[in-house]
């Protein structure tokens, strides 16, 4: 299940839906193990792609930039 992280304050949360609370017997102030993946969108792929990009051609970059 992919969930989104939000902003509670000065922490962040992640919201647990009311039927998994249900089929996992959970409750509001039981200890629960997590697992964490991050899921990584086409614009974190497109961003790292084009930082590896910046890195590999910097030089001929900035002289294209200085002219």
């Amino acid at each position: 299940m992919i969930q989104k992280i939000i902003r509670v304050g000065n922490s962040v949360a992640v919201i647990i839906p009311k039927k998994v609370l249900e089929e996992k017997r959970i409750k509001v102030g039981d200890a629960v193990n997590i697992s964490v993946d991050p899921v990584f969108t086409a614009d974190r792929e497109i961003h790292d792609l084009t930082q590896k990009l910046i890195k590999q051609y910097r030089p001929a970059l900035e002289e294209l930039a200085s002219k």
